[in-house]
């Protein structure tokens, strides 16, 4: 998956001082453009109707009825292609997963460095699913180590690389070489071996085993 230049980023966070140091933090970058940056969910929706943003960087904690997690669902939900990212200081178990299956992307806590935080921002405009270490610790320490009953072949696990570097079926395919259709098939059995619905949590449940490193 390619995207063009400048990724395009909206803020969400209730903090003026979080808020405004994201921004011009991001503004740096000749990389990236921030679209909007916004107190509430609420806000952040009406911008979305306005601009385009190809990332959406989200507090989970936002006054209002509405949270970051309704949030990241609403966005997943009106704005298919937008790619959420919960950036928070929250890092329980619950709270991660509740996070990712409302739709985000990627989980990330506020302590990490401009420079991981920037390479996070152009790993999921490509699609990617970004999440730091103690994210990843957190959603394996709770239940041991996981262990996968039905091994993937050698060729799904090529696959499986790929789709978590964010390319699409055909790109996978290209680089391969095999058709796209058989892609969709390779895809369908690692969503079945992995237990999994879609792509982002493919790529989540195959860090979680061992099978991508982060």
């Amino acid at each position: 998956m390619k995207i063009s230049a400048p990724v395009t980023v909206g803020i969400v966070d209730d903090h003026p001082v979080v808020r405004d140091g994201l921004q011009l933090f991001l503004e740096t970058s000749k990389e990236v453009r921030v679209a909007f940056a916004a107190s509430t969910a609420e806000q952040a929706l009406a911008s979305l109707q306005l601009q385009e943003a190809n990332v959406v960087l989200m507090d989970l904690v936002l006054p209002g009825p509405m949270d970051g997690i309704a949030a990241i669902q609403a966005i997943s939900r009106l704005h298919p292609s937008v790619r959420v990212v919960a950036l928070t200081s929250f890092q329980d178990t619950q709270r991660i997963r509740t996070a990712l299956q409302a739709g985000a992307v990627g989980y990330l806590e506020k302590t990490v460095t401009p420079a991981a935080l920037l390479d996070a921002v152009r790993r999921a405009a490509l699609g990617q699913t970004v999440l730091d270490s103690r994210a990843l610790m957190a959603l394996a320490g709770d239940s041991g180590q996981p262990v996968l009953l039905d091994p993937l072949t050698r060729r799904e696990e090529d696959v499986l690389r790929a789709l978590g570097e964010g390319l699409s079926n055909k790109e996978i395919g290209a680089r391969l070489g095999i058709a796209e259709k058989t892609v969709k098939v390779h895809l369908g059995h690692i969503f079945s071996k992995l237990d999994v619905y879609d792509r982002t949590q493919a790529v989540l449940t195959a860090h979680r085993l061992g099978i991508l490193s982060l």
